[in-house]
């Protein structure tokens, strides 16, 4: 079983703002999920890749690619190729300057002289006079991760600083984040002075703390992926103090004014995430054997299937029923799966004219948002068609 730092690099983003956070959440297990899984297989390629480049084996990646197979979807490899090939890029062009400069695949680093039993492991890092580079792979494509101030490169840099420092001289560290399947390239670069005063004068006063578990909870957008995020107070606090404010307002109107409107609104997609983990989160213990008073398990709402389509298609045309009045006509396929095979530009050079994007819906957004207003006077008529 793979160990785990209670002080993770990888939730630094957490523990850095909510300190007691990383203890809170110590116990309790990770269930894992598709996603995840996916995103390990798709790790095991890319490093299987880089290491048969290298003539280094492959053993341990062997074995997790058989593990999680399953997950293989046909886009993995394109991706793969996408990261494989931007490092091995970067470690040719490192090469130009320093010919003995090297490229390090799953490194295991330990920072622990900045984190108390702080250790990780690094995708990929390309060690050459003056400049190290930290690469981390990312699959995800539901939030696009940046690479400038991001603590867990940060962190990273750090343990393969102190890992190879007494054989090249490093002035800067360069932090380059891969995320091919949202087509994000991020990098950040620091001078390693930077780097070695954020480590004295913010890590590691920061970790100590959070090794101990003090300071206060605090909720923000860091919250996302805490396993403890469904009980959490404090985040229970932040998602309602709103409402709470609108009771204690000492107004007598019984609706909402625009402005108590536009308080909420910022809130929303968080309250509505809250909402419904805490509500997962009941249903998964309730499942478990744990009581909720006033709630009970029953059995949901349940929609009729066909699980063999072929028998029962041949049942229909025994009994004399077209087999053409039975299957629904011939689909094209989404425009994403389309781009895949025949390529994004190409696909949009071929059906010019037919490939369209019609006007979106309207969405209420901050002022702050880049995109240009609507004109409110004829909104409602412009997007009447669409609501229809």
């Amino acid at each position: 079983m793979a160990q785990h730092a209670i002080l993770s690099a990888s939730g630094s983003h957490r523990w850095l703002h909510c300190t007691p956070s990383a203890l809170l959440e110590k116990d309790v297990p990770d269930s894992g999920s598709d996603y995840a899984r996916e995103g390990s297989l798709a790790h095991a390629y890319c490093a299987k890749a880089l290491k048969e480049n290298l003539g280094i084996g492959t053993k341990g990646e062997d074995i997790e690619i058989e593990e999680l197979q399953d997950y293989f979807t046909d886009e993995m490899p394109g991706h793969v190729e996408t990261y494989t090939g931007i490092v091995l890029g970067k470690f040719e062009e490192a090469k130009k300057s320093t010919p003995d400069a090297v490229l390090m695949v799953e490194q295991r680093l330990d920072f622990s002289k900045y984190i108390p039993e702080g250790f990780g492991t690094g995708d990929a890092i390309i060690v050459a006079d003056g400049t190290l580079e930290i690469c981390d792979f990312k699959y995800g494509k539901g939030v696009e991760v940046s690479a400038i101030a991001n603590s867990q490169m940060m962190i990273y840099a750090l343990g393969a600083y102190e890992r190879f420092s007494d054989e090249y001289r490093i002035e800067r560290v360069r932090m380059t984040i891969i995320q091919p399947r949202i087509g994000n390239l991020s990098e950040y670069e620091l001078e390693i002075d930077q780097l070695l005063y954020w480590a004295g004068h913010v890590l590691t006063p920061t970790a100590k703390k959070a090794i101990k578990g003090e300071g206060e909870q605090v909720a923000g957008d860091w919250c996302q992926f805490c396993k403890v995020k469904c009980q959490c107070k404090a985040l229970a606090k932040r998602c309602t103090e709103d409402f709470d404010a609108l009771q204690e307002s000492g107004t007598t109107a019984e609706l909402m004014t625009n402005d108590d409107i536009a308080r909420l609104l910022p809130k929303l997609s968080d309250i509505k995430k809250w909402a419904e983990a805490v509500g997962e989160y009941a249903l998964d213990r309730a499942l478990k054997g744990d009581k909720f008073p006033g709630y009970k398990l029953v059995e949901g709402r349940s929609i009729r299937k066909i699980i063999d389509e072929e028998a029962a298609a041949s049942k229909l045309t025994a009994e004399g029923f077209d087999a053409d009045n039975l299957y629904k006509p011939r689909a094209l396929k989404g425009i994403t799966d389309l781009e895949g095979i025949v390529g994004k530009k190409n696909l949009a050079t071929l059906l010019d004219g037919i490939l369209v994007k019609p006007q979106g819906k309207p969405a209420l957004v901050p002022e702050s948002d880049k995109r240009p207003p609507l004109n409110s006077n004829s909104a409602e008529s412009d997007f009447e068609s669409i609501n229809n």
